[in-house]
């Protein structure tokens, strides 16, 4: 009989990823050990789980996860919690594919929620492919070695490395965590630490007991163990939450910021939801080797130590910017992750949409000096119309079924398509509704799952409560078309100046230049506001009038006047672009370039500008449009503008960088950016040190006037350059820095490589090592560049975690480019074996190499290179696949516009 069960077992696993609901965990009772520092390079740990399970269905086996562990298969014990009864195990089935272990058992458990506890004894070892429990190390000067710690990094599907466990968002349950660690060193877990124990049975050890968690997912739980030390965060007025910032001893320095803002966003969220952080401590650790930016484990976030640590003598204002953001992030997950979960990854975006989009929100009230909120909104936006108008793209909420395909939706997508889905949400609904119905939401479903409807239903009940939506409509209607679908919508106004009216249709917009056409005529409920010249609302961004689905169009009456322009898309509130026809694009393109250019407020220009580039690229205007809207930057004096346009110059001069016209338009960026470089005064410093958009803008003219070579610049970056031999470079700003290097080791050789790589290694801190690392590729040595690649792939020399940073520096090199294509065509085995256990980092090769690609004989090199190497990208097909479609787009690109821009090139002479 069992026999039978057993193959029964295996054709179910055959047929389904997902783990059977026959039992579900309600408690963990987990013991690690950990056996650093008992010799030199001992990185085994020993564990022991007991698991409690609620038995829902007869079941002869019990499912699980583990990966990687050694399972002591003969200490297995399956008992029910009534009677203590052992309960017989035929047979352990490990079943690698996906990850299970079955356990295979004489008869029947009995429903009816019976419980029944598992014990599992297992072991494994903290290895360098940074997920599960691994090891992380860093260099300690004083002792003159290098230092130990080991730590946890379970999202998504990682736990199951660590130990025995139901691996899965929805299998929520409490834990009692205990740490063994050797004296010396010091664990930190989810919970706050209860008490400390001798283990008797190794004198010096010690085991850390923590206090019982709350409910949470497997992915959310953490541990540390290191001889890091911790400051305490900057108590807040209306909550005693304990915070702990920590950090290796020698940058402990370094996490006063993070010590202030933690507490602060905390504090913001708890009014904003109206719940309470429903811990008592909240611990945020830097780890100098980690795969992501950051972790929102529960009461215990881990962060890459350039995302938490802050030297206000050596970091830039923007790397400050991005601590303050990041820790933001992470504290939002808080309630958007931990206290409400996803049921299935399929609605990750509801976790990581609505961590960036309350990230924003926060550092807007907290630091409004920084003018950050309208910035991040744009940013956000210009990502996903450049990421989501590939057809390779994927819907926000994106079916998931194999667990391997998860990682690959930590993307544009989930991040700031998500984040930009709320704040249309927010003002389209009005931010009251926003507030009170995702605080009801969270309230309705706390410490359980839920699914994207369930957030629909919450705010369409306080939409109609409040009157903002009619009641025949609700979210669901109207955020389907935007979630379950991939793409966005292209509005295009054809007005006719007689009769005062516009006609209104939708289409996909997409990037290919060839077939432009979308072969699933998508819709969206598209919410249409509106400005004219003699009716400026744009501050207006309740709807005027919805574009329904499945209607692809809708008349306005009565819009404007026959000479007045109009601007669809207040703020830029809706995720769309808008086309407008010759006439409309010209009475814009005039009114920017007159002196009441700031009555169209900034997003809007930045929109503009961007739908004007994007619209040309595809040839659905001509690019003569764009290029006479640039001319308005004369006198444009703000940053995100100028961001959008020069990241849409920064599309022609990829394309133009390897062409005989390259000469001509190297002329045309040089007259573009003169008179700006001239008016942010070149490399002096800013008068105001808070001023962050007026900190980037100068950051962001200063690289590219260097990169065009603008009169002076190059001098001038060379000649602070120096500065650091003289020991002298705090006369460098420090967010100028990037230019500085990147431009001098352009223009140099090298002895300028080599005093920037001493000074990377030299280093304390973690925001100018990544800026270094960042500038190292600018050089254009080759040999330089061949063996700073080398260099990559050992972890002694630089760390794993930047490997796919310095092939990306190289490859953006018009020198390096040739060199990384080949580094990475000949080195793929190395490469894959280097990230087996973090096979995304791939993707992290392939978006910068095929972004450079433009001509059909390279284009053919990389397919045939992707075919031949098919099996080693088989886990991030969707990122070969949007590659594939880069590099496409790109050489259709080229083959339709290059004799355009020249001809463009020599009139704008």
């Amino acid at each position: 009989m069992s026999r039978l069960i057993f193959l029964l077992t295996l054709i179910h696993i055959s047929i389904c990823y997902r783990l059977p609901n026959d039992v579900l965990p309600e408690h963990y009772k987990l013991e690690i050990i950990s056996y650093l520092g008992e010799e030199e390079n001992n990185f085994n740990f020993d564990g022991k789980v007991w698991i409690t399970v609620t038995c829902l269905n007869p079941t002869q086996n019990i499912t699980l996860h583990s990966k990687n562990l050694n399972i002591n298969k003969d200490t297995i014990v399956v008992k029910s919690n009534d009677d203590l009864k052992s309960i017989e195990i035929s047979d352990v089935v490990v079943e690698k594919e996906n990850d299970f272990l079955i356990l295979v058992l004489d008869k029947n458990l009995i429903p009816e929620r019976r419980k029944y506890d598992i014990y599992i004894g297992f072991s494994g070892k903290l290895d360098d492919g940074l997920a599960g429990f691994y090891r992380s190390s860093y260099y300690n000067k004083k002792e003159r070695r290098k230092k130990w710690l080991g730590v946890t990094q379970f999202e998504a599907i990682s736990a199951r490395m660590a130990f025995p466990c139901f691996d899965e968002p929805a299998m929520k349950a409490t834990f009692d965590i205990s740490i063994g660690r050797r004296e010396g060193y010091k664990s930190i877990s989810n919970m706050p630490l209860i008490n400390t124990q001798p283990l008797k049975e190794k004198p010096g050890w010690y085991w850390d007991h923590f206090d019982t968690s709350v409910p949470m997912s497997t992915y959310l739980v953490a541990y540390v163990v290191s001889d890091f030390e911790y400051k305490k965060g900057e108590p807040v007025e209306h909550n005693n939450v304990t915070f702990r910032i920590w950090a290796r001893k020698d940058a402990l320095d370094q996490v006063d910021f993070a010590a202030e803002v933690g507490p602060k966003c905390l504090e913001y969220y708890e009014k904003f939801f109206d719940i309470e952080y429903p811990l008592p401590k909240q611990d945020m650790i830097a780890i100098p080797d980690f795969s992501a930016g950051a972790m929102e484990n529960w009461g215990l976030i881990t962060y890459r130590e350039t995302y938490l640590l802050y030297d206000p003598k050596i970091s830039s204002k923007t790397s400050q910017n991005n601590v303050a953001s990041v820790i933001a992030h992470e504290l939002a997950h808080q309630w958007f992750g931990n206290l409400v979960t996803m049921n299935w990854w399929t609605d990750l975006w509801l976790n990581e949409g609505f961590a960036t989009y309350m990230a924003s929100l926060a550092l807007g009230a907290l630091f409004p000096q920084w003018n950050s909120l309208e910035e991040e909104d744009a940013d956000n936006m210009l990502n996903v119309f450049s990421f989501d108008s590939l057809r390779t793209s994927h819907p926000v909420s994106v079916p998931i079924g194999n667990p391997k395909e998860i990682d690959e939706i930590f993307d544009t997508i989930s991040y700031k398509k998500g984040s930009s889905l709320i704040r249309m949400m927010t003002l389209f609904l009005g931010e009251d509704i926003l507030r009170r119905g995702v605080s009801n939401y969270l309230k309705k479903h706390k410490y359980g799952n839920a699914e994207q409807d369930d957030l629909w239903q919450a705010l369409t009940e306080e939409a109609h409560r409040q009157k903002s939506l009619p009641t025949n409509l609700t979210v669901k209607v109207i955020m389907d078309t935007w979630t379950l679908q991939t793409g966005y919508p292209l509005i295009t106004i054809t007005r006719n100046y007689e009769k005062k009216t516009a006609e209104i249709t939708q289409n996909r917009h997409l990037r290919d230049i060839i077939n432009t056409k979308d072969q699933l005529n998508s819709c969206w409920w598209v919410p249409l506001t509106y400005s004219t010249e003699s009716n400026k609302k744009f501050n207006k961004t309740v709807p005027d009038d919805w574009l329904a689905c499945p209607k692809h169009e809708h008349i306005i009456e009565n819009i404007a006047k026959g000479e007045e322009w109009v601007i669809f898309n207040n703020k830029m509130s809706g995720i769309y672009k808008v086309n407008y026809d010759e006439k409309n694009w010209e009475m814009i393109t005039k009114y920017l370039q007159g002196p009441d250019f700031r009555k169209i407020p900034t997003l809007n220009r930045v929109q503009i500008i961007s739908d004007a580039a994007d619209l040309a690229y595809i040839g659905t205007i001509k690019y003569e449009v764009f290029f006479n809207l640039l001319k308005y930057l004369n006198q444009e004096d703000e940053y995100m503008p100028w961001k959008a346009a020069i990241e849409k110059t920064d599309v022609i001069t990829k394309q133009l960088k390897k062409s005989a016209i390259y000469g001509k338009y190297k002329e045309y960026m040089k007259r573009l950016l003169t008179p700006m470089y001239e008016k942010v005064d070149g490399f002096e410093v800013m008068n105001d040190p808070d001023k962050l958009d007026s900190i980037k803008l100068q950051a962001l003219i200063v690289s590219r006037a260097c990169l065009f070579e603008v009169p002076k610049c190059v001098t001038k970056a060379k000649e602070l350059f120096n500065k650091i031999k003289l020991k002298q470079e705090d006369s460098i700003p420090k967010d100028l820095r990037g230019a500085v290097y990147c431009t001098s080791l352009k223009h140099g050789g090298e002895s300028e490589w080599e005093l920037l790589w001493k000074k990377y290694q030299n280093s304390n801190v973690a925001t100018e090592k990544n800026s270094i690392l960042s500038t190292l590729g600018c050089t254009e040595e080759i040999w330089l560049l061949s063996r700073y690649l080398d260099w990559s792939l050992n972890d002694t020399t630089i760390r794993k975690q930047d490997s796919s940073s310095v092939f990306g520096t190289v490859t953006r090199n018009n020198v390096g480019y040739f060199i990384a294509k080949n580094f990475f065509y000949n080195n793929i085995d190395k490469i894959h074996k280097y990230f087996l256990s973090n096979k995304k980092t791939l993707t992290r090769y392939l978006s910068p190499l095929s972004s450079q690609i433009t001509n059909v004989k390279e284009q053919q090199e990389f397919e045939k290179f992707l075919e031949e190497n098919k099996k080693l990208f088989s886990d991030v097909r969707k990122g070969v696949d949007q590659s594939l479609e880069t590099v496409k787009i790109n050489v259709q690109w080229y083959q339709t516009h290059a004799d355009e821009i020249e001809n463009i090139l020599n009139r704008f002479k």
